[in-house]
């Protein structure tokens, strides 16, 4: 089980598997991405338990110094990030759909996880900064209740400043619904 996800993003790819190969030394952390994102990005998700977790963290800001852009660690872990995270998506029928798109990937990621804890939603779809210029993107669904509660509490969990845009789609068209089966 995983206690714990640490997410780094960095301004440089080389200085980004530098920073990978050194938190990887420090610490067993299980890796989920470890890949340049656009533009010129890169991002390491790891995870493991708390300790190990926050020891390859503190590895990370000694080596990405100035070309970290941001970092955090997420304690319990919703697993809907998790299976997002290994590319699967919920098997829930799509009823209304929340779409958010952040600046950066870690950013989106806090705030999901943050509305997934606290509403009854479940995610359909999450790009990492990959072919959307290092953004993140996610969608969500569940009743339209439940989605406008994600959706404010995924707003309130941001910095202003990061979201790009946010909607939900209270009635969608069935060529929309299956785009995220």
């Amino acid at each position: 089980m995983t206690s714990a996800v640490g997410v780094v993003e960095l301004r440089s790819i080389s200085k980004g598997y530098e920073t990978a190969d050194q938190m990887l030394k420090t610490s067993p952390v299980a890796v989920h991405h470890l890949k340049p994102i656009c533009p010129g990005k890169f991002l390491i998700i790891m995870s493991g338990d708390t300790a190990d977790v926050e020891v390859a963290m503190a590895a990370a800001k000694v080596e990405a110094g100035e070309y970290r852009i941001s970092d955090f660690v997420l304690h319990g872990i919703h697993s809907d990030i998790i299976e997002g995270l290994k590319g699967r998506k919920s098997s829930i029928a799509v009823d209304a759909i929340g779409i958010v798109e952040t600046s950066t990937v870690s950013s989106g990621i806090f705030a999901l996880n943050e509305a997934l804890k606290q509403c009854d939603i479940s995610v359909k779809k999450m790009n990492l900064g990959m072919a959307i210029g290092g953004k993140f993107l996610a969608a969500f669904t569940g009743s339209v209740s439940d989605v406008e509660q994600g959706m404010n509490v995924f707003i309130s969990a941001m910095d202003q400043k990061r979201i790009i845009h946010t909607t939900v789609l209270r009635s969608p068209s069935e060529e929309i619904k299956q785009q995220f089966r």
